[in-house]
């Protein structure tokens, strides 16, 4: 049987599908695709011709008593035409071309290494997926309009005979699937498409592997850039690992040391291992992926350098094949100095600008790029508003930062409430005062006056907020904040606490790594649950929750900001964390004076209140919260009783939160 190029003498002749000169009909198109429609048109074109022939047979010829449909039906079935001398030699003509078209796409092709099949079947895939008459020539192929696609058991039908071996399917192991050109599990008879990286790289419109970003990497990381380029350029290693803390700049140093090595920087997100793999070695950029991948992706040396980026406890995955580069966090010192860069190119004079930066950079672990975003931030606000370039305006710009944010395990909260409006003790008022005072001077007694070499660790605060509900625990945490200009990280023990072994730890280290970046304060309320004793171990509970709390330990020690616990129990704590306290408030219920104090002060300016009997309510010996529980009832009974607030809606109300104590209310003047 014959196909549609028989009818043509020889190859100098016209093409055998009779269309337009291949010149004409990609111009626009890499020539080595273009090319490979030669080859594959002579097959497609033979196979589709045979077809024909076969079903123009008579089969009442050969079989006069069976039904002629079934006949014409199983006629192609194991139908395999072998090609004329003109269909050969035109197929070998479109592969000569392939060969000598020295185009990208002809160049990937032979990095990656694909075989003669290999290479058909991505051109095959390409055209289906790009060019709808070659859909329509698919789809007669199989016979079924709805299959306008190429699929492995057709490519391997009518390449066949053309001596171009191909598998039934493509599997995860063929390098056209496993180097990421093909999606997988396409099996024999699916539909055979293009990874979305490889469909860009074909198009030419892979615009971000073309090389690599400008990058704002930080001055001080200029060795460790020299080490990283240096590693892709000798293309030893497979894996550099680039190793620490979040705010240490590792994303910045992978774009800087690709730059300086004359590479592009390939981001992880969205693309499969199979991506990665493409770019690396089909394009020679530098891909760069978070540590925890590194297992999954297994990555040979044959593929190209790779870099990765983790924590301090991130471990290479592959010993001695991974190259580890510690990249620090910014020091205090490094802090300042981004500080005092970035106001100096404000317009700030350095006399103003030597305040604000060394306290900003003492209390804010912010990366330089942070930096210099919350100064850009606070100049166009001072510009807006006309308001002068100040302290106030740069904390309020490092807040809004980002990276500055709520987390899954935290809550994050702007103070509403300063000192002033505590209603406590003398003594809790001055330990307060005081622990404000010692994080607002960390800057000139830990770096100033250098006690800072002192205290390798426990350079943090930590203070212990511990007394009776509804003291005003919560309130003095969210005031302190607000006195030094930061923001409340609230930790939310139900998404911290796992029956996962490890995830615990995981979620506890997300929560004080938030609150180091953003600059904010560390708040676990009902700490009890976490810092408690440690128990003598009887069984696997037992260790796994002894480790949390040594953990806890730990990180507490290592922290640099403002840790505050707030506990009903002060005996339930652990004796570790008491050791490591800088500060332990109690906070008693309040005596009289501080009940009418509470009572003068409950009921916001605007709110229309009867003269109450401040001195009889103060009588009774309840804690503030219940004040103010009872002032809100109290508000709420006045709008829908005339709108105005009377002692009998205040006594009401007090009834009302006596009996959620489990106790009667006798009135006011008993």
């Amino acid at each position: 049987m014959t196909g549609l190029a028989t009818e043509r003498p020889a190859p100098a002749a016209p093409r055998p599908d009779g269309g337009l000169p291949a010149a004409a009909r990609t111009a626009t198109l890499d020539v080595w695709l273009g090319a490979a429609l030669e080859p594959l048109g002579v097959a497609i074109g033979g196979y589709l011709s045979a077809l024909r022939a076969s079903w123009r047979t008579d089969p009442a010829v050969a079989q006069p008593d069976a039904d002629p449909d079934v006949l014409t039906l199983m006629a192609a079935v194991g139908l395999r035409p072998g090609p004329s001398a003109v269909q050969h030699a035109w197929f070998d003509a479109g592969l000569a071309a392939m060969d000598a078209a020295g185009t990208p796409v002809a160049g990937l092709v032979a990095r990656l290494g694909l075989d003669r099949g290999a290479a058909l079947t991505l051109a095959a895939t390409w055209w289906a997926e790009s060019d709808p008459q070659f859909a329509v020539v698919l789809g007669c192929a199989h016979d079924d309009a709805g299959r306008r696609h190429a699929t492995a058991a057709l490519l391997r039908l009518v390449l066949e005979p053309y001596e171009v071996p191909l598998p039934l399917a493509w599997d995860d192991t063929d390098p056209v699937v496993r180097l990421g050109v093909l999606e997988p599990g396409a099996g024999p008879d699916g539909r055979l498409r293009l990874t979305p990286t490889a469909r860009r790289l074909l198009s030419g419109t892979a615009g971000d592997t073309s090389g690599s970003r400008p990058t704002d990497c930080p001055a001080r990381h200029g060795r460790l850039v020299e080490v990283v380029a240096g590693h892709l350029r000798s293309r030893g290693a497979a894996v550099a690992l680039l190793r620490g803390p979040d705010a240490a700049g590792r994303r910045e140093v992978a774009a800087a040391a690709a730059a300086a090595a004359g590479t592009a920087l390939a981001e992880h997100s969205g693309r499969s291992d199979a991506e990665l793999r493409l770019l690396a070695r089909g394009t020679g950029a530098v891909p760069l992926v978070p540590a925890e991948r590194l297992a999954a992706l297994e990555w040979s040396p044959a593929d190209g350098p790779l870099l990765a980026w983790g924590d301090e406890a991130a471990a290479p995955q592959n010993g001695e094949g991974t190259r580890v580069v510690d990249v620090t966090a910014p020091t205090v010192p490094d802090r300042v100095g981004a500080w005092t860069r970035a106001l100096a190119g404000a317009g700030l004079a350095p006399d103003a600008a030597r305040g604000p930066a060394a306290v900003l950079g003492a209390r804010l672990a912010l990366t330089e790029r942070a930096i210099r975003g919350a100064v850009s931030r606070a100049r166009s606000t001072a510009e807006a508003t006309g308001a002068a370039l100040d302290a106030d305006l740069l904390w309020a710009a490092a807040r809004q930062w980002p990276g500055a944010g709520a987390t899954r395990v935290s809550t994050r909260v702007r103070p509403t409430v300063d000192l002033d409006a505590l209603v406590v003790s003398t003594d809790v008022r001055a330990q307060l005062d005081e622990l404000v005072g010692q994080v607002a001077m960390q800057h000139v007694v830990l770096d100033e006056w250098g006690f800072r070499t002192r205290l390798p660790r426990g350079q943090g605060v930590v203070a212990l907020l511990c007394g009776p509900p509804g003291t005003g625990k919560s309130m003095a945490a969210e005031a302190v904040a607000g006195a030094l200009q930061q923001d409340l990280l609230r930790v939310d023990l139900s998404m911290v606490v796992s029956k996962y072994v490890g995830e615990t730890e995981k979620n506890l280290a997300a929560a004080f790594d938030d609150a180091e970046r953003a600059g904010a304060v560390l708040f676990f309320d009902e700490c009890d649950g976490l810092f408690g004793k440690r128990a003598e171990q009887h069984d696997a509970h037992d260790r796994w929750a002894n480790l949390e709390t040594d953990f806890l330990l730990q990180r507490v020690e290592t922290f640099t900001g403002l840790v505050l616990l707030a506990t009903n129990r002060r005996s339930a704590l652990d004796e570790a964390f008491l050791r490591r306290l800088r500060f332990s408030i109690r906070f008693e219920l309040p005596d009289a004076r501080l009940r009418q104090e509470l009572w003068r002060r409950v009921f916001p300016e605007g709110v229309p209140v009867d003269d109450l009997d401040v001195d009889a309510l103060a009588r009774r010996d309840v804690a503030g919260g219940t004040v103010l529980s009872a002032a809100v009832a109290a508000a709420f009974l006045a709008a829908a009783d005339g709108g105005r607030v009377t002692g009998a809606h205040v006594e009401h109300a007090m009834s009302r939160e006596y009996t959620k104590l489990g106790k009667a209310w006798t009135g006011s003047g008993s």
